[in-house]
């Protein structure tokens, strides 16, 4: 699997998406919600054989709370209370994800 580098722009850019799409979007926590939607479809149409399913959408639970960890210990060490709420001044989150 490639390496994935998430950067404020692709975020900027899907939560406008989202928010284009159905205005509420504008609640982070909703937005969550319609992209672990897209997630959970996108694993159970994927032709993937049912039994590697579970594994990979496992898998994929475990690299969001990653990620999440990642970016809750970067706003942490950022200066001043804006830097954990804003996405923009957190630094690129990146890693490799690859299905066991």
């Amino acid at each position: 699997m490639a390496e994935i580098v998430l950067k404020p722009e692709l975020i900027k850019g899907l939560q406008k998406v989202l928010v284009d799409y159905e205005p509420e979007n504008e609640d982070p926590i909703l937005a969550a919600q319609y992209l672990s939607a897209v997630v959970g479809s996108i694993v159970a149409t994927s032709g993937i054989p049912e039994k590697d399913q579970n594994d990979i959408l496992s898998q994929l639970i475990d690299f969001i709370k990653y990620v999440y960890e990642e970016q809750r210990k970067a706003g942490t060490s950022s200066s001043g209370p804006e830097a954990s709420t804003n996405p923009q001044s957190a630094p690129d989150s990146f890693g490799k994800w690859t299905p066991k």
